[in-house]
């Protein structure tokens, strides 16, 4: 049997979209053919392995239509026609995107982008990193002390209040919360440092 020559039986086992040794198997033998015909409808060198994988993605989601139809190299024909049909819209993608700005034009479209976040990005993306390494470092304190520093660091609710609710003096509070801040800004040190 050539590498090509169809396999009614792998077909069969395509229709099921979670038998990756069928998938595997077909990828194997028929990458290669795709990429061809690819090729040969004049795509881009530099895109021909993303247009083959959307063949790919269209072939999973089109096997079902596919019907033998009883003549010799039905199941390449129909690989071609959906070949041909990926490509022709990812050429007619490609030429709506062609118009693009350049020169002058495009100097001027750079110089207004944004330089660096705005203060309102900066602090929201501050206070998720650090709502994140507290509970990275959650499990290293005691639950009353983590209590106290949640309500009164993150809450930002009084110490004073915390502390009578809690049953726990100010000052033990203030300890904690020094710990944990520690902890805190070491773990985002460490992802700053990334």
């Amino acid at each position: 049997m050539s590498p090509l020559e169809t396999r009614k039986s792998l077909i069969v086992r395509l229709k099921n979209e979670q038998n990756e040794f069928a998938w595997r198997d077909f990828v194997c033998s028929y990458e290669g053919f795709l990429n061809q015909l690819v090729r040969r409808q004049g795509v881009p060198e530099r895109h021909v392995p993303d247009v083959t994988q959307q063949i790919l993605l269209t072939i999973a989601k089109s096997i079902d239509g596919w019907k033998d139809d009883g003549n010799a190299a039905s199941f390449r024909r129909w690989l071609s026609t959906v070949s041909r049909n990926v490509v022709i819209r990812f050429m007619a993608r490609e030429r709506k995107q062609a118009g693009g700005v350049g020169g002058s034009d495009l100097v001027a479209v750079l110089q207004n982008i944004e330089q660096k976040p705005d203060e309102q990005q900066v602090h929201e993306y501050q206070h998720e990193l650090i709502v994140w390494a507290a509970e990275q470092v959650r499990h290293e304190f005691l639950e009353t002390s983590w209590r106290a520093f949640w309500a009164t660091v993150i809450d930002g609710r009084n110490v004073d209040e915390v502390a009578s609710e809690l049953n726990v003096t100010a000052g033990s509070i203030y300890m904690s919360r020094s710990r944990i801040m520690a902890r805190i800004r070491k773990k985002v040190g460490q992802v700053n440092d990334q």
